[in-house]
């Protein structure tokens, strides 16, 4: 009867072992930046700067299991970032992120490409998921807690529609040409963040304008 228990045990034990292999674990795997704070500019046609335009910057991801094992070969597009902060957000177009590279036999990778989509992030920066599973915060991993990374993010896609349109026109227009503090200064404008919105951000924002998630 014993032996019938150890048996059953074991085989619980290999099972649930099992379950969690090869998954992606929001504690054990983990993401930080290459340079802090990092700044970039993104679009809906994905035609705006890479993330490496500023001093190199990229995102390194180490994936691992609920064993603490490294993953390898998860693909590229199995990643998203948004806004650590309430209130705030990106508008992602499909296929908007792409890994540089499939994980390698560390579980390891790098996101620095060019992202597709609008919004705008200023403060609180980003978490980053991986296959739907958002990395914690470390040390501790606090449930519930992701890892923020202080990214400042910005599109000429304001309103979070997939497109640069009329709206947007409207929201740059009634900022252009205010210094930060003024009553319409709007940082998600501020392309060139000097804390101005004037020739540079007006040329930043026409050149996109029209643009649209393909």
């Amino acid at each position: 009867m014993n032996k019938g228990k150890v048996l059953l045990f074991a085989l619980l034990l290999v099972f649930a072992t099992s379950i969690s292999a090869g998954e992606v674990d929001d504690c054990f795997s983990t993401v930080s930046l290459s340079a802090s704070p990092l700044h970039m500019l993104i679009c809906p046609a994905g035609d705006f700067q890479d993330m490496g335009d500023d001093c190199g910057g990229y995102i390194m991801i180490t994936v691992k299991d609920g064993s603490g094992n490294p993953i390898p070969g998860i693909p590229r597009s199995d990643y998203w970032v948004d806004a650590c902060t309430p209130g705030q957000e990106l508008y992602l177009c499909a296929g908007a992120i792409a890994a540089d590279s499939l994980t390698n036999s560390s579980g390891m990778t790098t996101i620095s490409d060019a992202i597709s989509g609008g919004g705008c992030i200023t403060s609180g920066g980003v978490y980053v998921a991986v296959q739907n599973v958002v990395i914690l915060a470390q040390p501790g991993c606090v449930a519930g807690v992701p890892e923020c990374l202080d990214m400042v993010i910005k599109s000429p896609d304001v309103s979070k529609d997939g497109e640069v349109g009329l709206a947007d026109l409207g929201t740059f227009a009634s900022a252009y040409g205010t210094s930060s503090g003024d009553a319409l200064y709007t940082e998600c404008c501020d392309f060139k963040d000097d804390n101005v919105i004037g020739l540079a951000d007006l040329g930043y924002f026409a050149g996109h304008y029209g643009h649209k998630c393909q």
